[in-house]
């Protein structure tokens, strides 16, 4: 048995940006990754995910504005560029909420037409819609990159990493948490569960019931040159279709909350009607795009009713479940929060 302070269970950008804050404070911590540091089997591996402002909450709009001074703080500290700011477009549905939580935090947007979208992206075709909402600090958070930089920051801070580690029972021993891995047991003051698809049944071994629903998405990528001249755009159709930067390709679309529930634990297979679907939806919004996709894959979401996060401690266990699909953006934030509950 092993005494430690803090273990953080998984290494997605919950886990690693919590164990950043931690040891850069001065504590001890070990973070135990099942596989290796930016994986691709959970939900924050790959190279780009949406940075947005644009949300109807205002307290998402709050918690992304504060999110970004972070990550240009991580920027700093690190030598790597994480945001790139690229602008971003909300079409269809209501926008009013949007623009409403955008007013109250004193955020910067615009309400554009079809062809004023044209005239200022001609590569982007909304043909004759109006309503279109523009917020100019939209676009994507580089995910490859930002892992390696909390995971950089925490290490050089003395934090243990420890890949290819499975946690296998998780416990509660008086006022401590007992954590068996793969390769020895660990007592820990705290320990962070931030284990995206896997957490739910490792709560369970203690009691907390964690009201996840594990989803298997599947997201496209099609080729366009000079992918960072073209805004974040999402469509608000039910479900929404959303498209991003993606680096060294084009662009990556997926269909928010479409996939089927999955088991995180078996292989993920791709939607072709999905990625059809996606085909169309591009083919429709962008002038020269080039319709067949040049990779689809999937990846997991760990979904709350209500999309919100949950965040909160039982006791020496502290659950970090920031989720839904919109979390990779709130990172350095929710590392902050899910630090300073561990320390309480």
């Amino acid at each position: 048995m092993h005494d430690i302070e803090i273990a953080v269970i998984g290494a997605g950008v919950a886990g690693a940006s919590t164990a950043r804050h931690l040891a850069t404070a001065g504590h001890e911590v070990v973070v135990f990754e099942r596989f290796e540091v930016g994986h691709k089997r959970g939900s924050s591996g790959g190279t780009s995910r949406v940075f947005r402002f644009s949300y109807e909450d205002p307290a998402f709009v709050a918690m992304a504005m504060d999110a970004l001074t972070m990550w240009r703080e991580l920027e700093t500290e690190s030598l790597e560029t994480l945001i790139v700011t690229t602008g971003g477009l909300d079409i269809g549905g209501d926008i009013g909420g949007h623009v409403r939580a955008l007013k109250e935090h004193g955020a910067e947007f615009a309400v554009l037409d079809g062809p004023e979208v044209a005239t200022r992206w001609p590569r982007v075709s909304l043909g004759g819609d109006t309503g279109i909402l523009f917020q100019p600090d939209a676009g994507i958070a580089l995910a490859d990159r930002a892992i390696a930089a909390f995971i950089k920051g925490a290490t050089a801070a003395g934090c243990e990493l420890r890949e290819n580690t499975e946690v296998r029972e998780l416990g509660v021993d008086g006022s401590a948490a007992v954590v068996t891995t793969s390769g020895g047991t660990y007592r820990a003051r705290t320990a962070v569960v931030t284990a995206g698809a896997w957490a739910r049944d490792l709560l369970e071994q203690v009691e907390i019931d964690l009201p996840v629903r594990v989803t298997r998405e599947t997201v496209a990528h099609f080729g366009l040159q000079d992918e960072y001249s073209v805004p974040v755009l999402v469509e608000w159709t039910d479900p929404p279709t959303y498209a991003l930067a993606s680096p060294g390709i084009g662009i990556k679309v997926g269909v928010h909350h479409s996939g089927p529930v999955a088991d995180p634990d078996e292989p993920g297979e791709v939607d072709p009607a999905l990625v059809e679907r996606m085909s169309e939806w591009v083919t429709r919004r962008y002038t020269d795009v080039d319709p067949e996709p040049v990779l689809a894959e999937t990846c997991l979401y760990t979904n709350t009713e209500d999309e919100r996060f949950i965040l909160e401690r039982h006791g020496p266990i502290v659950v970090g479940s920031a989720c839904s699909g919109h979390a990779f953006k709130f990172g350095p934030l929710t590392g902050k929060r899910l630090a300073d509950i561990a320390v309480q």
